[in-house]
């Protein structure tokens, strides 16, 4: 069935189990019922100007939109109380609005500012925010998404990322690999399985919108069993009643990101140099119960597009209980947690005592970038009580000192870069490998038995010229056409395989593919980060999650590297084309408790192995997730099972990927009769076709749906979470 949906209004669907959630201009939060099992969004992706006020008005189609004509649109900046002064527009119908802007029908502005001079910098925005609104589903529910392109000349994506997008592969988001990209005015329907739960994000994969504003998180709630019995499980742990967690992913979910070199919590921090009065901080709000304390599930999302960041919460221990998307055992009592781009983490806030919050209810939320010279901190406030504290108060928290780490009580930091912190600074390192998963990993699911492939993957800055962001040597170039969609219109050369020489200007830039043909077999990778550079870099892989199997690290001087690690040989090249083992593997082990994960911070002069089983047919990118490296070409694709590929849905085959706004809709869909309900619809997808029907094979939607409950749960013997309790549920829901 199509459905565009009119942002703003309320449609009535005569279909049962269907709902349309109203995703309202700047509504930060926008949540489908559990109960039914197909939610519908559209997210308008658009460009925006910092410190500017734009008016709301409902047009013919009573669809929100912002009028940007003079008459209509105030230019702000900070006033020397760190209150908000027009500059421009006085004659503006939101010229008045310093003191309530939705009163006037007005936007509030984005105080984002590039310079002292409050320079109105270029955003992007969904649904006029930054970041974008938070998407809370439920596990299992169908997601149906409509991304409208408002951008007046670029293009755009959205991808779903952890959300590993198995059987709908042409809905991964990424332009040139897995779809055309949408064009200024178009729309694209994503259509998906919310599979599996836990904590994931959205982010646009075009060059830098995601760190100009094109992001947001989007939570897959577990089913109320499932919830139940890890909070039994978490809170024995930790010695609490179940009772005592609360988890309020609407009010407690962090995306740490970066802009022009400053550091954000959920798209507000302090511009580096600026007093702290000229900005907005993030406030969390947390209270204290009478009777006993009460722990609050948190979600960090690393959403920057440059640094790792050390994050911490002042006077506040944290209970780690997951990553990625994946529940683990408690990890009690850390004080740190490394988290680079793409990387997230769940985790309980051990509260402070009741007569310590009554004396002090502000304390700082901090994330300090690594390395520190380049950026300046993302800060926040974690406030016991209601309200938030004024511009003018920010001096007083965020001047806060930092933790106090001592012999006699050393602190503990979750997933270092590196090896081990200088002694002298009493913190004590703890690898990611050390988490364990909190429900077992299937024996369908768990990559054991002989490895059909071990693939060496060397990230580094050694590609054109000897220093671009390269994999083996190579610069990734994406292709115009879409290599899952419209094979036959990709035109680029492909990327040798091998020890070549990369030294050259153009040899080694190039599409570098790799194909994975072992079906339902492990392929386990080793991703070094042997870098002249001395950096780490975050590894994210498309359509799968992966189980670490170790880290290994170089030989360091404090936190920096002194010496890569020489486990692993680059040979004769210096761009490092064909990397291998120096002398032989590591050993390793894997078990169901191993530690999954979909985005893996590689050490510099270290690497990390990974394993994961290949049963996703498709095309699926893995990158470094710093968007500079990304930008430069510091990517691969896998072309995985291609003899098994499903046939994309014709109304995505048909699409003509090209330049920006050439293509109309007539061109691409023919005839109004081709399910086509509007002239700004350039790619929508009827919702049964990404399932397929009986004819493809082990991909249709009986056979996906068996497939995900089986991975999503680890067998009979895990009561609650075996198949039938799962299928039973959502039956009743």
């Amino acid at each position: 069935m199509f459905l565009l949906i009119a942002l703003g209004a309320v449609l009535q669907l005569t279909i049962a189990q269907e709902a349309v959630v109203q995703c309202q201009y700047a509504q930060r939060v926008c949540e489908c019922p559990p109960s039914y099992q197909t939610c519908y969004f559209q997210l308008d992706i658009d460009n925006a100007v910092a410190f500017t006020s734009y008016q709301l008005v409902l047009d013919e189609t009573q669809r929100l939109v912002r009028v940007q004509d003079t008459t209509n649109v105030a230019q702000f900046q900070f006033g020397s109380k760190g209150n908000l002064v027009r500059t421009f527009g006085l004659k503006s119908n939101c010229s008045t609005a310093t003191e309530g802007f939705v009163a006037l029908n007005c936007t509030e502005p984005i105080t984002l500012n590039l310079n002292r001079n409050y320079y109105p910098n270029g955003l992007v925005t969904v649904n006029g925010l930054i970041p974008g609104p938070t998407l809370l589903v439920t596990v299992g529910q169908t997601l149906v998404i409509d991304v409208v392109n408002k951008m007046t000349s670029s293009i755009t994506t959205v991808h779903w990322h952890g959300i590993p997008q198995r059987g709908t592969p042409w809905m991964d988001g990424v332009p040139g690999v897995t779809q055309c990209p949408i064009t200024p005015g178009s729309t694209y329907r994503y259509i998906f399985k919310a599979i599996p739960a836990g904590t994931f994000w959205y982010h646009s994969h075009v060059v830098q919108q995601r760190v100009q504003g094109e992001y947001g998180a989007l939570i897959v709630r577990e089913l109320s069993s499932v919830w139940v019995a890890a909070k039994a499980a978490l809170a024995a742990a930790v010695g609490i009643p179940d009772m005592s967690i609360a988890d309020s992913p609407e009010v407690h979910t962090l995306l740490l990101s970066d802009f022009e070199g400053s550091g954000l919590i959920n798209g507000r921090g302090l511009y580096k140099g600026q007093a702290s009065s000229y900005s907005r901080l993030t406030t969390i709000n947390v209270q204290q119960r009478i009777g006993g304390a009460m722990y609050y599930r948190f979600r960090l999302i690393g959403a920057q597009g440059g640094p790792m960041f050390r994050f911490s919460i002042e006077d506040h221990k944290m209970v780690v209980i997951g990553t990625d998307g994946f529940l683990t055992e408690a990890q009690i009592g850390v004080d740190f947690i490394f988290i680079h781009a793409g990387e997230r983490y769940d985790f309980l806030l051990q509260p402070v005592s009741p007569l310590q919050a009554q004396t002090k209810k502000d304390y700082l939320i901090l994330a300090e970038p690594i390395p520190a010279s380049r950026y300046s901190n993302a800060q926040g406030v974690l406030r016991y009580g209601e309200g938030a504290p004024l511009s003018t108060e920010y001096a007083s928290i965020v001047g806060s000192p930092s933790r106090n780490c001592t012999r006699e009580s050393r602190c503990t930091a979750l997933n270092c870069p590196f090896r081990a912190y200088n002694s002298s600074k009493n913190i004590v390192c703890i690898p990611v490998t050390q988490l364990r998963l909190l429900f077992d990993t299937s024996s369908g699911d768990l990559p054991t038995g002989p490895v059909t492939d071990e693939i060496f993957f060397n990230f580094a800055a050694n590609g054109r010229w000897g220093k671009t962001p390269a994999v083996n040597g190579r610069n990734f170039v994406f292709p115009i056409g879409s290599l899952l969609t419209q094979p036959n219109t990709t035109q680029l050369k492909r990327c040798p395989l091998g020890a070549i020489n990369c030294s050259g200007a153009g040899e080694c830039v190039c599409m570098y593919t790799y194909n994975l043909n072992g079906a339902y077999k492990p392929a386990q990778l080793v991703l070094s980060a042997l870098d002249v550079r001395g950096m780490e870099h975050p590894i994210h892989m498309h359509g799968h999650s992966f189980q670490v199997l170790g880290i290994y690290y170089g030989q360091y001087s404090g936190e920096k590297l002194a010496q890569a690690n020489t486990d692993i040989t680059c040979g004769n090249t210096a761009s490092c084309t064909a990397p291998r083992w120096s002398v032989g593997a590591p050993p390793v082990t894997i078990s169901s408790k191993t530690i999954r994960k979909d985005t893996v911070v590689v050490p510099a002069g270290g690497y990390a192995i990974i394993r994961f089983l290949v049963n996703n047919p498709g095309w699926y990118l893995m990158h470094c997730h710093i968007e500079s490296d990304l930008e430069g070409g510091m990517a691969v694709v896998f072309n995985e099972l291609n003899f098994l590929q499903p046939p994309p849905p014709a109304s995505l085959a048909q699409i003509k990927c090209g330049s920006p706004g050439l293509v109309t809709v007539q061109e691409v869909f023919g005839s109004p009769d081709q399910s086509v309900q509007s002239q700004e619809v350039a790619a929508v997808v009827d919702e049964q076709e990404p399932f397929g029907g009986p004819s493809q094979s082990i991909f249709d939607k009986t056979v996906y749906e068996e497939e995900v409950s089986q991975e999503a749960f680890a067998g009979p013997d895990q009561s609650a979470f075996d198949k039938n309790v799962y299928e039973e549920e959502v039956s009743q829901e």
